[in-house]
Formats: C-alpha cells, structure tokens, sequence
C-alpha cells in the first residue's frame, strides 16, 4: 500500500517485538518529539491524501508533507511549552474525557474508531489533536486576555479609540472603520452574546468598558458614542478568543507570537532537528509566521473539542 512506501514505519508480518521508547527525533526546550508521534500525524494525513485522490508516489511531496509534520509538531511543543508554563496544560484525565465524549456522540468506542478509521484517523490520533487545540486554546484565551489588558492601558493614557481600534482590534469586519458596529437596536443586542450586550445597555454615553468584557468572541472593550429611542450606537475592540476555538481561528498576532518564541528558542540553540528526508527545522531555513495551515497537518476527524 502506499502508506506502507511512505511511511516511516516498517510494513509486513512477523512475531511482535516488545515495545521499545520511540526514538526521538526532535527536541523542543526540554520537550521531545518523537517518531511515534510523527507518524500519528503522518499516516492520518497520508491516507486523508489517498482519500482525496492525491499522488501517491511524489518523492518531492513527501519529503515537503514530512516537512510540514514535523513543523507542525514544534509549533504544538512550542505552545505546550508555555501551555506547562502558566499551569493551563492539558492533562490525560482531560484528553480521555473528550474522547469519552465523542465515543458517546458517535455511539460508543467502536463506532468512534470506525469513524475516525475511515478519515485516516485514530485514537491516538484524536487524542494528539484534543491535546494540542486545549492546549493553544487556553494558552491563546491567557495571552489575549493579557493583550486586552495591555489596549486599555493604552485608551487610559489618552489614545483615540476609532485609531486604536485600526490598530489592535480583530474584528476585521469592522476594525477598518474604528470599530463601528453602527446603531444596535434592541433586536440586534439581543443576538450579542449577554455579556456583551450587558456591558452596551450599563453605559454612559462617551464613555468605554475600562475592564475587558469575556463573550463568546474574546475580549472586548466596548464603547457608547450615542444612544436614542432607537438603540445604541457602539464601537468596540475586540482581542479574539473565540469559544469554541479552533487552530483556524488563530488570530495573527497570535501566530506572531509563536514565531518570536521559535525564533528565540533558535537562537539559544534549544531546538534540534534528527528526523531524515525532511526540512521543517524553522532554525535551518526560516519559517514564515505560524498560519493555522501550518500549524495543523493534522486532520480533524471528529467535531473540534470543546474547552
């Protein structure tokens, strides 16, 4: 099969040889990345590409999709990294409640593995993926909260908020026009997430949240530049953490953050690439900032979970 001819494991028959410590082929900090984690993500997305009538013999697009991997794999060590740090990592009591979940929503364990078998997946598969979004989840969620903290900061010391809303919001639909959700009538709040319409109806005209407002879309600072029978007119600033995430989800300066905490573990010499027929060291040929495209060659099989 051509997962076998891809594969960096070995195919065909023989006695099981007891089970050994996955070599290691990268290092992250003080984190190892190993072949057995490789290869979870590696044969799901191989048979995702057979699936999808992809080539199957391309020298040059194998070595580029172990490339991607292994890019993929720092990225995510990386983010465990500091995920250990601030004490928001995902434990193993967490992963295996998610899949429990899903085992249930996909009616029961068997049925769970059939499903994820026929996308290319596994359990240990799912459980890499559960893992690696709860931990960018709540990493992402701490630093936006911080960052929110930090544009209040900025409108406490007298910054305009139509130009600090260019500059730091990430609502794209509006950031461009200062922030302006125009006027919200009663009908349209109702459809705001309760603790984002709250915070419109509590207050003053001219006057800001001072304390980022957490809703469905992130963190929030909102503004009332007027207000009349009709409704209320709103700016606002949105720092995005959205929930549910999604790594597609990742707002851009998060995806910078990333990078510099690459770049950094580069230049102390704290990343070490041994994995052969593939590029992917960000320290040996410089990555462009993280996207969620490269960040995830590990295909979601199952509905993303929830944090």
């Amino acid at each position: 099969m051509v997962a076998c001819a891809l594969s960096v494991v070995a195919c065909g028959s023989g006695p099981v040889a007891p089970a050994k410590p996955s070599p290691v082929i990268a290092r992250v900090g003080n984190q190892n990345i190993t072949l057995a984690q490789f290869n979870v993500r590696y044969q799901t997305t191989i048979v995702s590409i057979e699936q999808g009538g992809g080539p199957n013999e391309n020298a040059a697009q194998t070595t580029a999709l172990r490339a991607d991997i292994l890019r993929s794999l720092i990225i995510d060590t990386v983010i465990r990294e500091e995920a250990i740090k601030f004490g928001l990592e995902a434990t193993p009591a967490e992963v295996q409640a998610q899949v429990a979940t899903d085992a249930q929503q996909a009616g029961g364990m068997a049925a769970l593995k059939t499903e994820l078998a026929g996308a290319g997946g596994s359990i240990a598969q799912l459980e890499d993926e559960i893992s690696s979004d709860l931990n960018e989840q709540r990493v992402e969620n701490l630093f936006a909260q911080q960052r929110a903290v930090m544009v209040e900061t900025i409108l406490a010391k007298g910054a305009n908020f139509e130009t600090t809303a260019k500059t730091w919001s990430d609502d794209t639909g509006t950031n461009t026009k200062g922030g302006d959700l125009g006027l919200l009538t009663t009908a349209n709040l109702a459809t705001y997430d309760p603790a984002f319409s709250d915070a419109v109806k509590a207050l003053a005209v001219g006057a800001y949240t001072t304390t980022p407002v957490h809703d469905a879309g992130g963190y929030d600072i909102v503004m009332l530049y007027a207000k009349s029978a009709t409704g209320w007119s709103v700016r606002h600033i949105l720092v995005a953490a959205p929930t549910p995430y999604s790594v597609m989800d990742r707002p851009d300066w998060f995806g910078q953050v990333v990078f510099a905490a690459i770049n950094e573990l580069c230049v102390a010499n704290q990343i070490t690439v041994s994995l052969t027929n593939a590029g992917g060291n960000p320290c040996v040929t410089p990555s462009p900032t993280p996207s969620a495209a490269a960040a995830s060659p590990k295909p979601t099989t199952t509905a993303q979970p929830a944090g």
